[in-house]
């Protein structure tokens, strides 16, 4: 396992999910068949308001694959949709998801479907065959068997008279009433959370509720008696008993945030509270149910399960997508502490055809974990490239990692973004385009004023390119990416460093307390690290010749070897990093390509003596009674090790564990083993001896690592930590060993052959071949990245080579002919000899302004260099097209990028009483888009930041269609460019929703664009609107043109009832938008002008120009928090007041109170090493960054140096 093994200690389940339901379509366009993969799924939250939010008018086939470790999800899960098909009475299923007890009615609906199930499931032919299997399918035998036991449980548990139910009656009330007793007096940040900009007014009614469900056990607000306890929270992974988590709340799956704003007196009622969650939840169920029903065989609605360990999953499904080998993989186990191997259905995966490659990849928060790299090594190869956007995958995280937000991201990471986005082919979106279209503005906030380890952050990762059409045509070849051998040697250990930080104590100590805590439970181990690069060297680097890389990871253990003087405890780990090298055909040392000689007793006997062996330690079972032990309980992470004292000890955090015996089969000159589990597995109990294991290099059990080899002990040890060691040092000792055995007991100890893990095919490496067009210059070979010769991971410039095989181009680079060198797009740039053209791709964002061309005459090629347009706001990848829309499949499904889909007429609309209640929680939510760096520029009256203008712009347009600034509202509104005195654009605001799941509002509004062809039609009813009130909004600087690039995504993200013609001038004129000038013309197609537009037809005033407008979808624009510093808790309040103004000052920038001096602010930072104070020093050319040093400032100035322009007479 590439993730370390932790005890697993106390066990929480989690029936109910702990974050409120998102579409996980938001990311993919109207009536696009979908593969999507849970990883984990959790409650069924997101699949049922993903069915809810699919447009009926456009229906498509949705194929969700569920995975679960916990059989307990599963099966509630499962049932849920089963009572959904049945059509179980609304009321019984609410009580039997959501309630600790039941009454006899709700009962008896449990009991009774648990029956139909359980006739349904003997064999996995039968359940598909039912009338059930059309929809759920399972997809392993194992699936089936434990959530058909876990069933049966339930029906025992329910029978009267079930003799163990009245002790888990006690069981049940007397931790519920424990919680309630914890948690009575507290205040529940993170149930509220899913009332996004409402949290601050919500807050007490959510900690309310939560008590109330804890100290009754129901959401129910009524007297009724519930003489049973619910038996589908007494099942779960850590088997039977109550261990459901202390924070679970029925509520926070639910958007109450509609609740709360619209309320007519502020005097919130818990028992209101529960009835608009049971209304929502009614709504998803008949949606489901309606979707169910209706699906066609093109279209259908599919749910699978498979139960499993998230990383075991994906392994599994990465095997499938494998070609047959002469090697076999070993079996892969569904989970760690078990043998049980995960076994696909080939009747599904073969037969039916079930998705191994995906759309959209959901891993929920799993990466708090098991780590950020550890989920992408094994999601990525799983995401789906036959589109044009190539997958989404979503993370999450809800561990505060750093108290600083902006640092939230990078400290999980394994290197700069850059570099990981350049490796893997994934970036966040959020980290090219500068904002979110979904709020954390109130996680912000609440993580400044509270005390609450929680954080919780969304990304969306997409193919980084794929926002570029002109360089999404070139990507169709494996392009080979090209390193010096050096650089790359640097940036493996730079990552090593990072992940095995936590290991050197006194580092870890350097940091601030929730880093250090963060460290005692990192989940990496030296497998992790022999993963990523056999990822490298079979795809980024699948070119590099053997003798190449090999150097590069020699290079790599040199650098190694020459930091164990600084930090020796890495010393520990060497064998284990190599051993695992090894396994994975990475590299093979120079000790593993020799027969081993004077290896111990067992081994000399063995006809063949392979590098590497398997050693297999039988631990007693009383052996753990320290970890079961409740006054001690924790889950440390547990390691092997092999030592012999005073000469070497070799430790190894690669291990299995099994509840169980082990059984001889081979013999002694060909060793062989069978484990065989205990019943019940992890929950085996007391009774039951574990058997653990581990890899490690044959020579080690040779004299040539000790005089003695038969005297080496094993230990099964904890990894030692901080935590480790303040809690377990007193009673284990100071090696933490568990369990000991010399290596020459041969009851305790077994050692076998093992072989290495069969090789990853690699990709073939291939130029972009010239196009069929004759007018191409040659082909591109490579692209070489530079990195940061200081901070040694992150990505400086791009170099892309163009091997010439035109004969007249050759001819005239020979002669001293130079080309036109221009960037069309900004993954691409384009090298031209007069007419003929060759476009280079780069696999990042460049700055093609600052490139430099190498031409090579004789050798007739052309380098073009370009510098890294990331990180933001250093540089802005995106300044061309901010919000770029991106065609699918045959055109005629246009995509927004970076701007979420939303089901409109599905969000509810803001009617809050009055407008002082609205501006209470309104301007403050609308205002938090700025970062702090935004506000400086408007203090500054700088025109050029184009984000902060639109921002603004957004904030007036919503402030005054609501009239919470005073006066009526309006509704209509114009664009008007402060340059040039006028304007085209104008917007019909007809609601303000909620958009629930982002947390955020949006406005439901129509755009009409004013040009010779529409005024005519339009003149007249348009000026009995200017006499009403048309309020004229002022823009500037480069504002016109972003909006017009934005309008066509506000446009896509909403459509649902209509489709794009094949005549669609997107398609015929090859671009979008349209237009993006002044008086130009439509920057949007005529596909969606006049549908949609009841709100329109609505008032009598607008309806005579509806077919004349398109309907658009219009969000705030918000800062990224781990980009740049959005909010300061202390001047919050103060900082959105500003915001205020300006949106009240029709777009006038205002002179502000927050003028900037020559030196910093107590909270900027150095722009290198991130140090805070107000003695930084600004840069003096462009008077944008600080420094805390001269030191720094030369040390950045190689990337800060393709940002830098000049600025004003300030100096530092």
């Amino acid at each position: 396992m590439a993730a370390l093994l932790f005890w697993s200690g106390k066990y929480y389940f989690y029936p109910v999910g702990n974050t409120s339901a998102v579409s996980l379509t938001r990311d993919i366009p109207p009536g696009v068949s979908a593969n999507l993969l849970l990883l984990p799924c959790g409650d069924p939250r997101n699949v049922l308001y993903t069915v809810y939010c699919e447009s009926a008018q456009m229906p498509r086939k949705l194929d969700f694959t569920c995975c679960d470790y916990d059989p307990g999800i599963l099966a509630r899960d499962s049932l849920l949709f089963a009572m959904i098909m049945d059509g179980v009475p609304q009321e019984a299923m609410w009580d039997i998801f959501f309630h600790l007890y039941l009454n006899d009615r709700s009962l008896s609906a449990l009991a009774t479907q648990c029956r139909r199930l359980v006739a349904c499931a003997s064999t996995l032919d039968s359940w598909h065959a039912s009338s059930y299997g059309k929809s759920i399918r399972i997809s392993s035998e194992y699936t089936l068997q434990e959530i058909r036991r876990l069933w049966n449980l339930y029906l025992e548990t329910s029978a009267p008279g079930c003799h163990r139910m009245q002790e888990l009656r006690r069981q049940v009330d007397s931790r519920r009433e424990a919680n309630w007793r914890g948690h009575k007096d507290g205040v529940m940040w993170s149930s509220a959370r899913s009332s996004g900009p409402l949290i601050t007014h919500s807050v007490l009614a959510y900690s309310q509720q939560f008590h109330h469900y804890w100290e009754t056990g129901t959401t129910s607000h009524s007297r009724e008696e519930l003489p049973h306890v619910n038996p589908t929270f007494l099942q779960s992974r850590a088997g039977e008993g109550f261990h459901v988590h202390y924070g679970t709340d029925p509520l926070v799956p639910f958007h109450l945030a509609s609740y709360f704003g619209n309320h007519k007196t502020g005097s919130f009622s818990p028992s209101e509270m529960v009835s608009a969650a049971r209304s929502q939840f009614q709504d998803w169920c008949q949606a489901f149910r309606a979707r169910v029903r209706s699906s066609q065989t093109s279209s259908p609605l599919v749910v699978r399960f498979l139960l499993g360990d998230v990383i075991c999953i994906a392994h599994a499904l990465n095997e499938r997508n494998k070609p047959p080998t002469s090697c076999p993989s070993p079996s892969i186990p569904v989970a760690p502490w078990t043998a049980q191997p995960t076994v696909l259905s080939d009747a599904e995966y073969r037969d039916c055809q079930a998705p191994i490659l995906f759309d959209v990849i959901d891993t929920s928060n799993v990466s708090d974990h098991v780590g950020l790299l550890n989920i992408l090594l094994v999601t990525v190869p799983l995401l789906s490239t036959t589109s044009t956007w190539g997958g989404v995958l979503y993370t999450e995280s809800l561990l505060a990692h750093r108290a600083d937000a902006t640092t939230q991201i990078t400290s999980i990471l394994p290197a700069d973004l850059s570099a990981v986005a350049m490796m893997f082919g994934l970036c966040p979106i959020d980290a090219l385009s500068g904002f979110s279209t979904i709020c954390n503005t109130h996680e912000l906030l609440t993580n400044a004023l509270s005390s609450a380890p929680q954080f919780h952050q969304s990304i969306t990762w997409k193919r980084p390119y794929s926002c570029d059409p002109q360089a999404s045509r070139l990507t169709g070849s494996h392009i080979a990416l090209d390193l010096d051998s050096e650089q790359l040697a640097a940036f493996l250990f730079k990552v090593y460093d990072r992940l095995f930080a936590a290991d050197d104590a006194m580092r870890v100590y350097q940091v601030d307390l929730t880093s250090m805590q963060r460290a005692w439970l990192s989940p990496y181990s030296r497998e992790t690290f022999a993963v990523f690069l056999q990822y490298l060297r079979s795809k980024p680097f699948a070119w590099f010749s053997e003798h190449r890389w090999s150097q590069v990871v020699m290079l790599f253990l040199a650098r190694l070897g020459a930091s164990l003087k600084e930090f020796p405890y890495d010393n520990l780990w060497r064998q284990d990093l190599l051993v695992q090298l090894y396994r994975r055909r990475t590299f093979t040392p120079s000790t593993f390509r020799q027969t081993p000689s004077s290896p111990i007793s067992r081994i000399s006997q063995w006809h063949s003596i392979p590098p590497i062996v398997r050693i297999y330690l039988t631990v007693p079972s009383d052996k753990f009674a320290v970890l079961r032990n409740p006054s001690t309980a924790s889950t440390p992470p547990l390691i092997c090790v092999i030592r012999a004292n005073g000469i070497l000890e070799c430790g190894f955090q690669s291990v299995d564990a099994v509840f169980g015996n082990i059984v001889e089969t081979g013999t002694a000159a060909k060793p062989a083993v069978e484990v065989r589990e205990a019943p019940g597995g992890l929950n085996a109990g007391i009774n039951s001896s574990v058997i653990v294991s581990f890899v490690v290099p044959t020579w080690l059990l040779t004299k040539a690592a000790s005089p003695d080899p038969d005297a080496l002990i094993v230990d099964f040890c904890m990894k030692s930590t901080s935590a480790t060691v303040t809690t377990f040092m007193k009673t284990l000792g100071l090696r933490l060993a568990i369990f000991s055995a010399p290596l020459s007991d041969t009851q305790r100890v077994h050692i076998v052959p093992e072989d290495c893990l069969p090789p990853v095919p690699p990709p073939t490496a291939s130029p972009i071949p010239p196009s069929q067009s004759d007018l191409t210059i040659g082909e591109q070979t490579f692209t070489r990245a530079d990195l940061d010769s200081i901070a040694g991971s992150a990505v400086v410039s791009l170099t892309a080579r163009l091997d010439l095989r035109d004969p007249d181009s050759k001819t005239k680079l020979a002669n001293g002919a130079f080309p036109t060198i221009t960037q069309p797009s900004p993954y691409t740039m384009r090298v031209s000899f007069g007419n003929r053209t060759q476009d280079l791709f780069y696999p990042l964002p460049i700055i093609g302004a600052q490139h430099k061309a190498r031409l090579a005459r004789k050798s007739s090629y052309i380098e073009v260099v370009a510098p890294v347009a990331m990180p933001f706001p250093r540089a802005w990848a995106m300044e061309s097209n901010p919000f770029p829309v991106v065609r699918i499949q045959d055109s005629r499904c246009p995509m927004p990028w970076n701007i979420h889909r939303l089901a409109l007429d599905r969000l509810p609309a803001v009617e809050t009483p009055s407008p002082a209640r609205l501006h209470e929680w309104l301007n403050p939510h609308v205002g938090s888009q700025l970062s702090r760096r935004d506000r400086r520029s408007r203090a500054e009256k700088d025109t050029t930041n184009l984000l902060a203008l639109m921002k603004d712009t957004i904030h007036c347009i919503m402030v005054r269609s609501t009239g919470t600034q005073g006066g009526a509202p309006s509704r209509v509104l114009a664009l008007r460019d402060e340059a040039l005195g006028e304007g085209d654009t104008i917007f019909f605001v007809d609601k303000l929703r909620y958009d629930v799941s982002a947390h955020t509002v949006v406005c439901d509004a129509f755009v009409l664009t004013l040009n010779e062809a529409v005024v005519p039609f339009i003149h007249a009813p348009l000026k009995s609107i200017a006499r009403k009130g048309l309020e004229s909004v002022r823009i500037f600087g480069d504002e016109l043109r972003a909006w017009k690039q934005l309008l066509p995504a506000l446009v896509e993200r909403c459509r649902a009832s209509w489709e794009h013609q094949p005549n669609c001038e997107y398609v015929t004129r090859g671009k979008i938008p349209l237009e993006t000038a002044l008086n130009a013309g439509d920057p949007l197609c005529a596909c969606g002008r006049g549908k949609d537009i009841d709100g329109m037809r609505r008032n009598k005033l607008w309806k005579n120009i509806a077919p004349y407008v398109t309907r658009i979808a219009l969000s705030p624009l918000f800062a990224v928090s781990y980009l740049e510093p959005v909010i300061d808790a202390s001047t919050f309040n103060s900082e959105l007041e500003s915001s205020t103004q300006a949106a009240q000052t029709a777009r006038s920038l205002p002179t502000s109170s927050f003028d900037r001096p020559a030196s910093a602010s107590k909270e900027e930072r150095c722009n290198k090493c991130s140090k805070k104070g107000d003695d930084l020093l600004r840069c003096s050319r462009c008077k944008t960054v600080f420094y805390c040093s001269q030191g720094c400032q030369r040390a950045d100035w190689m990337s800060h140096k393709a940002v830098c322009k000049p600025g004003g007479s300030e100096r530092a």
